[in-house]
């Protein structure tokens, strides 16, 4: 099958997290130019108090004139270990957020333990999926190399610490609960801190998932503008793994922009 055009994991300038090239009509264009043909931006929400940010990238969405389907998201982490997101239905309905995509996004530990840091990110992988408010779990087993460079820490360039066992629990919480589980190409496929045996069992590991039936979404995560054309590596890989396009997640409703579903 070909993967539908799809890239769900977008990032602007206005968090601070993407750089000044990522302006939301250049992003637009460029998207156009892979043939993307549904989108959405989804810049971070951590705390609260950067909640006012995302109100331009709406209004610059609403300006759009574009055939691309734009859909106004938010991606989430959570507020501590074991804690909970920055978000609520009272936030979702106030500032029209179309989807929240979220998961961890560090490792919670001040002394290297690999065991433990596997299972805190399988734990918080399952409470992103229990989230009624989450409909994409982002780039499960992405780890941050500056943590580890800091820390001194032995790089993670392994899925072998991993349970097969966690993959397949985390494949029937997407049945149990709809949830996607994303395919992300620059946190994961194209990441140049991971090497051939990290991408290998990286594979493995999305296959396990897809053998047992979970949803997947496809984003770039893109922080750049010339990294908007990873995301035809997430492309490959659903057609890599044989995924039929009712396993492919898109947002439901209208979009905030562009073309009508």
């Amino acid at each position: 099958m070909t993967c539908p055009r799809h890239d769900f994991h977008i990032h602007t300038k206005y968090l601070g997290c993407a750089n000044e090239t990522m302006e939301v009509p250049e992003i637009i264009k460029v998207c156009e130019g892979l043939g993307v043909t549904t989108l959405a931006i989804t810049d971070h929400l951590n705390t609260l108090d950067k909640l006012p940010l995302h109100a331009p990238i709406k209004t610059d969405i609403r300006n759009l004139d574009t055939e691309i389907e734009v859909y106004f998201g938010v991606e989430l982490n959570f507020l501590g270990c074991d804690q909970g997101f920055a978000f609520s239905r009272e936030i979702k309905e106030e500032y029209g957020f179309q989807l929240a995509i979220g998961g961890i996004h560090g490792t919670y530990l001040d002394e290297y333990d690999l065991k433990k840091i596997v299972d805190i990110q399988h734990r918080h992988h399952l409470k992103t999926c229990a989230d009624p408010l989450v409909q994409v779990l982002v780039h499960p087993y992405w780890f941050g190399k500056g943590e580890f460079d800091r820390k001194g820490w032995p790089w993670f360039d392994s899925m072998a610490a991993v349970p097969e066992a966690y993959a397949r629990e985390l494949a029937q919480a997407s049945k149990d609960t709809g949830t996607a589980i994303e395919i992300n190409a620059c946190a994961n496929l194209t990441n140049r801190a991971y090497g051939e045996e990290y991408q290998k069992g990286y594979f493995d590991y999305l296959s396990i998932l897809a053998d047992e039936g979970a949803t997947f979404c496809v984003g770039s995560d893109a922080h750049d503008i010339g990294r908007l054309e990873a995301i035809t590596a997430a492309w490959d890989m659903v057609e890599r793994l044989n995924l039929p396009e009712d396993r492919i997640w898109r947002p439901e409703g209208e979009p905030a922009a562009g073309r009508k579903p």
